[in-house]
């Protein structure tokens, strides 16, 4: 996955520095990738429960799909794309708005990887974890200590 990402012929400047592929590396047809996005399309709905209620009330333990007042089917990846980050390298505070969900999903985490800012909270990141959060939560990245972080990174959005 990191050397389809690094090799991508499109390559971008983001937001001062780090590089991103295109928007559409869930199209791309990449097995690797298109494992990636089945596993984030089958968690959504279990995500979205998470951010649309209390879920460590038992009062909500038994809610039903139709109880939570949306259809939990009815998010799509909408953008998804790949990024890396060298020495030196960061990301400046942004959102995603107006999507509804964003996801990282960390490729290659060396030692000296550049920790996340999400809302004022920093997190430490490791190679397999998926962050979901509000895509209008602010976020950055600090500046990297190696060479060599990258992620997949996408945005949810809700269709009526």
């Amino acid at each position: 996955v990191y050397e389809n990402i690094l090799n991508s012929e499109v390559r971008y400047r983001v937001s001062i520095s780090g590089r991103r592929t295109e928007w559409n590396l869930h199209e791309q047809k990449i097995e690797e990738i298109d494992v990636l996005i089945d596993w984030i399309k089958n968690t959504l709905p279990d995500v979205s429960k998470k951010f649309a209620g209390k879920t460590e009330d038992t009062r909500y333990r038994n809610y039903q799909a139709n109880d939570y007042g949306y259809n939990l089917n009815s998010f799509e990846i909408a953008e998804c794309w790949g990024v890396t980050y060298n020495k030196g390298e960061s990301l400046l505070e942004h959102n995603h708005f107006p999507y509804s969900i964003s996801f990282i999903y960390y490729v290659r985490t060396p030692e000296g990887t550049a920790p996340i800012t999400i809302e004022n909270e920093t997190r430490e990141v490791k190679e397999g974890q998926c962050i979901f959060f509000l895509a209008s939560n602010y976020h950055s990245v600090a500046e990297n200590d190696c060479d060599g972080r990258c992620a997949i990174v996408g945005n949810i959005l809700y269709r009526f």
